[in-house]
């Protein structure tokens, strides 16, 4: 069985945004699994809510790090941000569990971890890991939670987002393979920022697409209207 997790808080997304996840993951995980959304307002989800406790102090995407908390889960956990659309079949996603973190690695920012000192590129390219999809073992990871917890003002306060609090505190991560997944923005590699874009929207920009991709990551602005092109994914 595969616990199949995403964390909805606050009003970026709407159950609705969560519901669509839960069909997309329906049609492509054909292997047992349940889903359950981690969520302060369980209103309108068509799944299992695991409730974060009201007097919480996490806001956004740090709340995702609680469930990596000892008891929160058991057994194989895979996690999905609730922007990501899947594209093929994942049930063979789990060969990469392991007894480590394993993340999306930015293929398409290279080796390059800059030291902070360009503006231009302080925030892009300090890193190159994304926790847009995480597989891990329930329970085997508290480490890095109570490492957060023990200092959590301070590190929600020095990090824009958990990716960098994971790679800049020395945690042991493990990746996908290239081709795993993609930015909608980026594409796969470096040369992908060049490549012709193959999905047009009605907005001012175009957006890469690989039809073979597990998974495209939509980081970045997005409104639903950029969804509509992979409708058939969910529906």
């Amino acid at each position: 069985m595969i616990n199949v997790i995403c964390v909805k808080w606050g009003t970026k997304y709407s159950s609705a945004d969560v519901n669509r996840l839960k069909n997309n993951v329906k049609k492509y995980l054909t292997v047992p699994h349940k889903f359950y959304c981690y969520t302060d307002d369980p209103v309108g989800l068509r799944c299992t809510a695991i409730f974060i406790p009201p007097d919480n102090d996490l806001e956004i995407y740090w709340n995702k790090l609680a469930m990596f908390q000892k008891d929160f889960i058991e057994g194989t956990c895979l996690y999905f941000d609730i922007d990501v659309v899947i594209q093929n079949n994942i049930d063979d996603i789990t060969d990469y569990l392991c007894d480590d973190l394993t993340m999306i690695r930015c293929y398409w920012k290279g080796d390059i971890v800059t030291d902070g000192s360009s503006p231009k590129f302080k925030e892009r390219y300090d890193m190159y890991v994304n926790s847009s999809m995480l597989l891990w073992k329930g329970g085997s990871l508290s480490n890095i939670w109570e490492y957060f917890d023990d200092n959590a003002d301070y590190y929600m306060v020095k990090y824009k987002g958990i990716d960098r609090f994971l790679f800049h505190e020395g945690f042991t991560l493990k990746y996908f393979p290239q081709g795993i997944a993609y930015s909608r923005i980026h594409g796969i590699t470096e040369n992908d920022y060049t490549v012709e874009m193959h999905l047009n929207t009605d907005h001012d920009f175009e957006f890469y697409y690989d039809p073979d991709a597990l998974v495209c990551m939509f980081n970045g602005p997005t409104t639903d209207s950029m969804y509509e092109p992979f409708k058939h994914h969910w529906e």
